[in-house]
């Protein structure tokens, strides 16, 4: 019996279904693996699901800061897009830490400090802080530096909690750094680890580099998690 083109190819797609065989006689609707996409792509791809979300839950913790400096510690809060920011900062002001309730919102940032009674507007630059709605900003927020990254390579996996992250490793442009979080040596070069999800969703970033000036190493270690979740922002 001879069996026409149209009634082959079908039999061929349907083995191609049974057996999960990686067939690409049909380009159209295939989605690409996490194999097929390069280091740079899956940033990429990071990046936009990043961007895409009504709202990121951010974890920031540091290490080897250096003894009487001034800048964060730590945070903990959420962004949101339009960009906007709610939660708490640990800062360090020459050597003395303090922690600080932060929401930024309509370019507007108003903080809860120690000692000061109420909640009140701010400069952040004051403090040694970005604003940190800014870090949600779509265009030179967090995710800038994922398609700033220079060399990206693949890494080991790592696991965090119950989930077994991709890494991948590269170098950020000094004045990337310093433009963002507004410390660092902004002529230095910093070393980046990406943790990604095998659905390419950003986990982890850690960045280390002379964040305290040229002779420093210090690392920044921010968690972007609960992407999606519901969560209202408005001027305290």
């Amino acid at each position: 019996m001879r069996i026409s083109g149209k009634l082959a190819a079908a039999a061929l797609s349907a083995l191609c279904v049974v057996t999960v065989a990686s067939c690409s006689g049909d380009p159209e609707g295939s989605t690409p693996s996490q194999t097929q996409l390069s280091p740079a792509q899956r940033l990429a791809t990071a990046r936009a699901a990043v961007d895409a979300a009504p709202s990121v839950h951010l974890g920031l913790v540091s290490a080897n800061v250096p003894q009487g400096a001034s800048g964060v510690v730590s945070a903990d809060g959420w962004g949101k897009h339009p960009p906007a920011f709610k939660g708490t900062f640990k800062v360090t002001l020459k050597g003395v830490q303090a922690d600080a309730e932060i929401t930024s919102v309509d370019g507007v940032v108003y903080a809860k400090l120690p000692l000061i009674p109420g909640t009140n507007e701010i400069d952040p630059k004051a403090f040694g802080l970005p604003d940190p709605a800014v870090l949600f900003s779509t265009d030179k927020g967090l995710t800038s530096l994922l398609t700033a990254t220079a060399s990206p390579t693949a890494g080991d996996q790592v696991r965090q909690g119950s989930e077994v992250l991709s890494t991948i490793k590269g170098s950020l442009p000094g004045k990337a750094v310093t433009d963002l979080f507004l410390i660092g040596d902004s002529s230095g070069t910093f070393t980046v680890t990406y943790g990604l999800t095998d659905a390419q969703q950003l986990r982890q970033v850690v960045i280390t580099g002379p964040f305290f000036g040229a002779g420093t190493t210090s690392t920044y270690t921010l968690t972007l998690d609960q992407y999606g979740k519901p969560v209202t922002i408005t001027k305290p």
